[in-house]
């Protein structure tokens, strides 16, 4: 992997995170903890929020990604939040940081215990499980069996043909630029982590940050490699220019319908 850490022009794409390999029966050491510590006050005020919105009925607060695997970057990560409740409630509205205003923060909302035990909830519970961590509550995340590799993981490759297609719906000319690198940010985590997940179960081996994921992906596809190493580059730092985007996309879109074609 070191030969083509050279190759990569962006500061920005720094070589954070590691590939984590499953054991022989394909189990992950779990990765999440606690938060560091410039993320609670972000935490403090989201989770009141919450709290508010939904009253008696939220159960537990927990974060998933970068930020409990403490591979997050500064200025870039996104905050993911996994609410648990009773019952249904809608959407929170305006629930944003006050504390952090331009920060990006994906929420995702579980109904017990329907969570524990639904097919499609596979890939959160594995999630969770592999680098989650409780911000609050019931400590749903230490109930969840240990991470296992599988199919299951895959969370992205099996709808590429759909979400290659729709990013150019979501962009709208009259957006902001943060709008539209928001966009590019998107899209670009989904191509390099499902061009891993074509790998991964040869590999015997799990990430989700982008730079290891990369690293995989470049070796498995070298006559690509200049286009999956731009692809995460604009996924760290991303660029509201469109036609530098579908030239990206153009360059990987045939490799990655083609490889969810073989796999799907």
């Amino acid at each position: 992997e070191d030969r083509r850490s050279h190759e990569v022009r962006n500061m920005a794409l720094r070589p954070i995170g590691q590939l984590i390999h499953a054991d022989a029966n394909g189990l992950l050491p779990r990765q999440g903890q606690p938060p560091s510590a410039h993320w609670q006050p972000v935490l403090d005020e989201l989770v009141a929020q919450h709290r508010q919105w939904y009253k008696d009925d939220l159960v537990s607060i927990a974060i998933r990604g970068s930020v409990p695997r403490r591979t997050d970057v500064a200025g870039v990560s996104d905050l993911d939040l996994v609410v648990f409740v009773t019952k249904k409630h809608p959407k929170p509205a305006n629930l944003r940081s006050t504390v952090r205003p331009t920060l990006q923060t994906e929420t995702s909302s579980e109904v017990l215990p329907k969570f524990f035990t639904s097919k499609q909830d596979h890939w959160m519970r594995f999630a969770l499980a592999f680098s989650g961590c409780t911000r609050w509550g019931r400590d749903i995340v230490a109930e969840l069996p240990d991470p296992q590799l599988g199919p299951h993981c895959i969370a992205h490759l099996k709808a590429a043909s759909r979400w290659l297609d729709d990013w150019q719906t979501y962009w709208a000319e009259d957006d902001d630029t943060d709008e539209h690198r928001a966009i590019c940010q998107w899209l670009m985590k989904r191509i390099i982590r499902s061009l891993f997940e074509t790998q991964m179960l040869r590999l015997n081996a799990y990430s989700r940050d982008i730079y290891p994921c990369m690293m995989a992906a470049a070796n498995a596809f070298p006559d690509h490699e200049a286009a999956i190493i731009a692809a995460a580059e604009l996924a760290i730092d991303p660029i509201a220019d469109k036609s530098r985007i579908e030239d990206v996309v153009g360059r990987l879109s045939s490799l990655l319908l083609q490889e969810q074609a073989a796999q799907y």
